[in-house]
């Protein structure tokens, strides 16, 4: 991960939550106005930068079974299990509860920790999980909301029937070398010799 970039953008991120936590909070606003305001933090969220040290060690049993039977023909979704606009209420609610004194260091951790995090499923399963992931379909309370959000990812598996098991980083990284060595499309290699054994 692009460490100096992390900082540069973090800096943006915490400047856009400091000037807008109290119009956010504020009783004038509707829920539409406060949905955009998620949704611009959630897009910040999105610019972060990324890379494998964001890789939460975890995989769908579907996803798995999909590499030992045709690993060449899988295609892994790294997907966010906290959804970026829940990650942007999130943050305000968090933002608010620390009275402001939340760092851009604490917004670095709290992203490399929890809301950059991602596990790897199918493409079919990623489309069933983002009914769930909603805010308003998550069952999660606006009363306890920083207490319960770290389970919008157990409740949205769950109400998708997705199961999730370890996958270690290392054959991460050898599934993404296998891919890239089937997609050079001018290799001298036989394709027909290339295999990955999870």
């Amino acid at each position: 991960m692009n460490n100096k970039l992390l900082a540069e953008r973090v800096m943006v991120l915490h400047n856009i939550l400091s000037k807008t936590v109290d119009h956010y909070f504020s009783p004038t606003i509707n829920d539409g106005q406060k949905g955009l305001y998620e949704t611009i933090v959630g897009a910040a969220l999105w610019y972060l930068p990324g890379g494998d040290e964001l890789y939460s060690g975890k995989i769908s049993v579907a996803a798995m079974d999909s590499l030992r039977n045709d690993p060449a023909n899988t295609k892994l979704v790294e997907e966010h299990s906290f959804p970026r606009k829940v990650g942007g209420k999130y943050l305000y609610t968090l933002f608010r509860h620390k009275q402001g004194q939340l760092s851009e260091q604490d917004l670095i951790q709290i992203y490399t920790d929890f809301l950059g995090k991602f596990n790897l499923v199918l493409k079919t399963e990623n489309d069933k999980l983002k009914k769930w992931q909603k805010f308003k379909n998550s069952g999660l309370s606006e009363h306890d909301f920083l207490e319960t959000a770290a389970r919008i990812e157990d409740i949205a598996y769950g109400k998708a029937g997705i199961m999730l098991c370890a996958f270690p980083e290392a054959k991460y990284k050898a599934f993404k070398q296998y891919k890239a060595k089937l997609a050079r499309k001018n290799s001298k290699i036989d394709k027909s010799t290339l295999t990955f054994v999870v």
